[in-house]
């Protein structure tokens, strides 16, 4: 129980929609909190951590606000920090394949009703009481896409700045429909969709209005287009693959959990 699981590195990840973006946020302030744990971290009134027995392969994590509890079922290690820091996308670097393979039922006990932001500091009391997990964030080199004008310039409708809030939504899963966005919005949403980190080098300040149709079959129809290709067709924009400096949490210690 006191054997090292190794490190690893888990890549913030962020969403694509403007309530994606708030749990972007809610990650880094996790990170600021892995570093610098507060004086008081809300904790769960009591857990139970088991083993999953079952072989049947199903997991879900459900919420029980009218009995005050929550559970976690057929769960790894891995999963359990992302949920704890908001983390939705990441490369493994390293580390035991125990974060990926072990799974657990957990059962807790919540205090009264609380929200999403205080079950994550929650569950990041128990990672750190019962898997003694220790860990912390830096910055590291990795491929990243850069958001930058395409060789015939882009194909932007540029809106004026009314004030009004940024709007984006979908019409379907591969369609994105945006309002008063600006280019570092849109590298965030782009990013949502592909996974790895995107960043805004367009130089463009505007806002902008734009509607991104595109599909994710390969053997798509010849009207079709990746998400690669539509950002270049349709908005004369490009994503260029290079390397740069992503936010990674690095985790230095942790254990197989307590007993019950």
């Amino acid at each position: 129980m006191n054997s090292r699981w190794g490190t690893l590195c888990l890549l913030l990840g962020s969403a694509n929609t403007v309530a994606g973006l708030a749990l972007f946020s809610l990650a880094s302030d996790a990170y600021a909190q892995a570093e610098s744990p507060p004086a008081v971290r809300p904790e769960f009134e009591v857990a139970s951590i088991k083993p999953h027995a079952s072989d049947d392969g199903s997991s879900g994590v459900s919420m029980k606000g009218d009995h005050g509890q929550i559970s976690y079922t057929n769960v790894t290690v891995r999963s359990l920090i992302r949920q704890a820091y908001g983390l939705k996308v990441y490369p493994l670097s390293g580390g035991s394949d125990g974060l990926s393979t072990a799974r657990y039922d957990i059962v807790a006990k919540v205090p009264g009703e609380v929200s999403k932001e205080q079950t994550m500091l929650m569950l990041q009391s128990l990672l750190a009481e019962r898997f003694k997990l220790v860990l912390h964030h830096e910055t590291k080199e990795l491929p990243i896409y850069a958001l930058v004008i395409g060789k015939n310039g882009p194909k932007l409708r540029e809106v004026q700045d009314d004030g009004s809030a940024p709007e984006i939504g979908s019409g379907d899963a591969h369609q994105i429909k945006a309002h008063h966005i600006s280019m570092k919005l849109l590298a965030a949403t782009l990013q949502g969709y592909i996974g790895d980190t995107v960043v805004d080098a367009t130089a463009l300040t505007g806002l902008f209005d734009l509607n991104l149709e595109f599909t994710s079959d390969e053997n798509m129809s010849a009207d079709g287009s990746t998400l690669f290709e539509a950002v270049q067709r349709q908005l004369g924009l490009k994503l260029e693959s290079r390397k740069g400096p992503v936010e990674v949490v690095v985790i230095d210690h942790i254990e197989k959990p307590s007993e019950n």
